[in-house]
């Protein structure tokens, strides 16, 4: 993935991404093999910091060039730990009989941190899991569904099982009403142990509150909802995720605020983007210019020309994600996405490259 994004770069923009901390990332994105490329791979940028830096992520899919690359690794011996951990995972949902895979599929997010750590330290990448369509929709039934995630991250992460941790993401759970699932639980093995979970399905800034009150999140409700109210009254969202951290002691302090433009996801169009954009500007919670670049930058679509013929390299943004700790909105982040696609001859539409 270093040498991709090396070939790329011309469509990555300095503004947002350059110095030492872009050649931190190009460190490692070497970790991951090319044919990551087969799928959505992107960056987190800090909306809210000067400085030219970003995160990188990348998908995960079963029964592709990638996953094969993992587990014959594994199988050869030749792994570490979470890479190891990584292959069980990909063997597990690779059973058409497996509970992990009827609950999220065959697909995981791995999210690396960037930082300007001395040339050599590695930290292992967050490890996300996504439940399928409405696998863990609130209906309050699911619980064995949750499980089974929870002890995949559990035993990818190498830890040893935790039965009040556990009982702590079930009651989270409890409080879910059935227009709101779970759409991601992961964890970070390298940091300081917890599970991150996100729901989504929230529509209005009184829906997100009761939620944060009957999931006893320990924060500032009366600043989540001013802030949902805000770009609210913009019309500056079509829905809402709510992320925070569950330890054995409970819901961790701080929480992510994600807002989804559209319905779908993988949107290339900046029209979607504009009202969100505008009002972060009007808040204050991140650079003006940072925004503009990211208005300018991250979506679209461009034709580019490689060794197999044409392809195309679709840009946007995910989704924007506030984080909201100490009684104040403390971060602003997007995720921008790239996805590469084959362009069929003869004036065909474009394919995704499969691998």
């Amino acid at each position: 993935m270093r040498e991709l994004l090396e070939q790329i770069r011309p469509y990555i923009s300095s503004l947002l991404i350059d110095g030492r901390e872009w050649e931190r990332l190009l460190e490692r994105a070497g970790e991951s093999p090319v044919t990551m490329a087969a799928f959505p791979f992107g960056f987190e940028i800090p909306l809210h910091d000067p400085r030219p830096k970003a995160d990188f992520g990348v998908s995960l899919v079963g029964e592709s060039r990638t996953a094969a690359f993992f587990q014959e690794r594994n199988h050869s011996g030749d792994a570490d730990p979470i890479a190891a951990g990584l292959a069980w995972l990909l063997d597990e949902t690779d059973r058409e009989d497996s509970l992990l895979r009827r609950v999220i599929g065959r697909k995981m997010l791995l999210e690396y941190d960037v930082d300007l750590e001395p040339q050599g330290t590695r930290q292992a990448p967050g490890i996300f899991l996504y439940p399928i369509e409405d696998a863990l929709v609130g209906d309050g039934r699911r619980f064995q569904d949750l499980g089974a995630v929870y002890d995949a991250l559990v035993s990818v992460s190498g830890w040893s099982p935790d039965v009040v941790e556990r009982e702590q993401l079930e009651q989270v759970y409890r409080t879910l009403t059935p227009d709101t699932c779970v759409k991601a639980i992961g964890t970070f093995p390298s940091r300081e142990r917890l599970v991150r979970i996100a729901v989504t399905g929230f529509r209005k800034a009184h829906d997100v509150v009761a939620f944060l009150e009957r999931a006893g999140w320990p924060g500032q409700r009366s600043v989540v909802d001013d802030t949902v109210s805000f770009f609210e009254k913009r019309d500056a969202f079509a829905y809402l995720g709510v992320h925070f951290d569950i330890r054995a002691s409970g819901v961790g302090p701080s929480m992510g605020l994600s807002f989804f433009a559209q319905e779908q996801e993988w949107l290339k169009d900046i029209r979607h983007w504009t009202a969100l954009i505008d009002g972060l500007r009007e808040h204050g919670c991140a650079l003006s210019e940072k925004l503009s670049e990211l208005a300018n930058w991250s979506t679209g679509s461009t034709t580019l020309f490689g060794k197999s013929g044409p392809f195309m390299l679709v840009r946007g943004i995910h989704h924007v994600k506030l984080v909201i700790a100490e009684g104040q909105v403390e971060q602003a982040k997007a995720y921008v996405f790239f996805l590469m696609m084959c362009v069929r001859p003869k004036g065909g539409t474009a394919a995704r490259q499969t691998a």
